[in-house]
């Protein structure tokens, strides 16, 4: 049988076309398939617009303590049309990387259009009445936000998080500019973005509360890091309640009212943080035998669906929508659709970062991951930031970094809560994939100041520690010593 493409891509992420260029840089005829309406890259450039502008807040609040004073009795007034068009240009340098032109011009055929899988009299993907026809498929489309089933919730008609990513003109963060800035937010699910978002208003001069019924934030992460976090957020007005469930929203005139648990709280407005679950009704998957779950679509670690001929990658799996980790998926995905299927992914040594303000970065096992599977085999290094002249040069002492090591020196996983922590669990990560031992990193000296040094504190410890473990090595060392004097 003649097929028209090797590989076929339905889309609508930054992860599709960022495979789409892959495949076609390895000679392959690739088909990338858009949904007509598509922000693609969109909440990237929005939420870390938000983030920037709550961390330049905070700074100044912390001008005076550095010994700068205004000039003037004033204080900073965000003003949310120009911060969005900041942001709009930030998308649209990041859009222009990757954006249709630019995938024509390097051989992909681009097709807009919403389309489904059909199996006669051929399998094969049918967008706009064409048929499309690949050995291959890569499913890599975007996740929406779902309304959460709580009554009254839709009556009150709150923000998603596609409303704040919004331009100017829709419906988005110029609703939230009306507010008065000291209005009262209700963002309900501590996901991620949740997190960040209620921080980042909360320095913008909003009252915000932040709503999860899970026991603590979240939960995937180990548990000194989120502890330490929610503190930062509560220190600096934050209002987290857990084990608060959602049970009823009445809309009372221009107030909102939520009952959470045993609490009733009254809002300006409520911005849903949670509740993303992929999109694929439209795909028709059930005709292809494509099995899907509460999460999103089952893969092996090959990334195959259960039909061997379709792989998929991305928001569509469930997990945190981290971009990085779904351009990673996508690499692997693309090799073994184009080439032999022996590549599978392996996620012990793929760091992440949530962009908290300390941020709160992480790659391999938590503490209690690594107690359940090695026991007491295993050594817990705890380097405080107040340990680092950079962090006390710039008044940020909030914040640790723990290791967590066998007896060989191998690194189960690294948990780092300070800024700049994406870039320190980047440095490390190389370490874990290659298997390198802890030692290696303590015979490289930081620079100072610098926020690696806390890297390299921790390293040193771990030395120290290894020291320690052996008295015989003590006596050993202190007899030479005493040969030497003598």
């Amino acid at each position: 049988m003649r097929f028209d493409y090797d590989l076929v891509i339905i889309g609508g992420t930054i992860a599709a076309r960022q495979a789409a260029l892959t495949a076609v840089s390895w000679n392959a005829r690739v088909a990338l398939v858009e949904p007509s309406q598509s922000d693609v890259g969109n909440e990237i450039g929005i939420q870390s617009t938000l983030g920037y502008l709550g961390q330049i807040m905070q700074r100044l609040q912390q001008a005076e303590s550095l010994g700068i004073h205004w000039g003037r009795e004033s204080h900073p007034i965000v003003n949310w049309a120009d911060a969005l068009y900041w942001a709009q240009q930030v998308v649209e340098n990041l859009e222009a990387e990757r954006s249709p032109d630019i995938l024509a011009a390097h051989g992909v055929d681009v097709i807009v259009g919403n389309g489904e899988f059909c199996r006669r009299p051929r399998m094969a993907f049918v967008v706009n009445g064409r048929v499309l026809r690949s050995r291959r498929y890569l499913i890599a489309t975007a996740a929406r936000q779902t309304m959460l089933a709580i009554e009254g919730l839709v009556q009150a008609n709150p923000l998603t998080l596609e409303q704040l990513w919004r331009s100017p003109q829709g419906d988005g963060l110029a609703s939230l500019s009306a507010l008065k800035p000291n209005s009262h937010l209700i963002l309900i699910g501590a996901s991620p973005v949740g997190v960040e978002l209620a921080q980042t208003l909360n320095r913008c001069g909003f009252q915000v509360t932040l709503i999860t019924s899970r026991d603590r934030l979240l939960p995937q992460e180990d548990v000194d890091a989120v502890r330490l976090i929610q503190a930062q957020l509560e220190a600096e007005g934050v209002q987290v309640l857990t084990q608060a469930e959602v049970t009823q929203v009445r809309q009372l005139g221009q107030q909102k009212w939520v009952q959470a648990g045993t609490r009733a709280l009254e809002a300006d407005e409520i911005i849903l943080t949670t509740g993303q679950q992929p999109d694929l009704e439209t795909l028709n998957l059930a005709a292809v035998d494509v099995a899907v779950s509460d999460m999103g679509i089952q893969v092996n670690p090959k990334l195959q669906t259960t039909h061997p001929r379709i792989y998929a990658c991305g928001e569509v799996l469930g997990d945190y929508p981290f971009a990085h980790i779904a351009h990673y998926e996508a690499d692997i995905a693309v090799k073994n659709a184009l080439f032999f299927p022996r590549f599978q992914v392996d996620y012990s040594s793929i760091p992440w970062a949530i962009a908290t303000d300390p941020a709160l970065a992480r790659i391999g096992l938590t503490e209690a991951q690594a107690r359940h599977r090695y026991g007491d085999r295993m050594t817990v290094l705890y380097q405080p930031l107040k340990r680092v002249a950079k962090a006390q040069m710039q008044g940020n002492t909030t914040g640790f970094c723990k290791l967590i090591v066998r007896p060989n020196g191998q690194i189960l996983g690294v948990h780092i809560v300070s800024p700049e922590a994406e870039e320190l669990i980047a440095a490390i990560a190389p370490l874990m994939r290659h298997k390198h031992p802890l030692q290696t990193l303590a015979s490289f000296p930081a620079i100072s100041p610098s926020w690696s040094e806390v890297l390299h504190l921790a390293a040193l410890e771990w030395r120290q520690h290894q020291s320690d473990r052996h008295p015989l090595m003590r006596e050993v060392r202190e007899t030479w010593f005493n040969w030497r004097r003598s």
